[in-house]
């Protein structure tokens, strides 16, 4: 449980949201709306979470806190989407053991986390 701690705030958050399947219940907004908001143009970094900078991000939603966690739920997916379900449980194994997210993250799919938070928001301009 301690080591649940090391994880990056956004992961837990987002993991928690796709493994209830809350996108789209209560304050939370569904996929299709999450995307919606992406390409008006709001997003926030999922480095930022949690810190200083988040304050920085201008976001235009109906509720801060629930997009937030409505777009980190919409990655989650992105990346089983992509790459598979063992491939994220081994990612989210190793971070138990690791707490260099980048590094973990880059080992696991063979990317910079950077680079997948671009192809990300490339997709989400594809589907629409």
């Amino acid at each position: 449980m301690i080591r649940a701690f090391q994880y990056p705030a956004w992961l837990l958050e987002g993991t928690a949201v796709y493994s209830a399947d809350q996108m789209g219940t209560s304050w939370y907004p569904s996929k299709a709306e999450t995307y919606n908001y992406i390409l008006e143009g709001n997003f926030m970094p999922p480095e930022f979470f949690k810190t200083k900078k988040e304050d920085q991000i201008d976001l235009h939603v109906k509720n801060r806190i629930t997009f937030m966690y409505s777009e980190y739920a919409c990655i989650v997916d992105y990346l089983i989407g992509k790459y598979g379900r063992d491939k994220f449980l081994s990612y989210i194994k190793e971070l138990t053991n690791n707490s260099k997210h980048d590094q973990v993250f880059k080992g696991i799919y063979g990317i910079d986390f950077s680079i997948f938070i671009h192809d990300f928001r490339e997709f989400i301009l594809t589907i629409h």
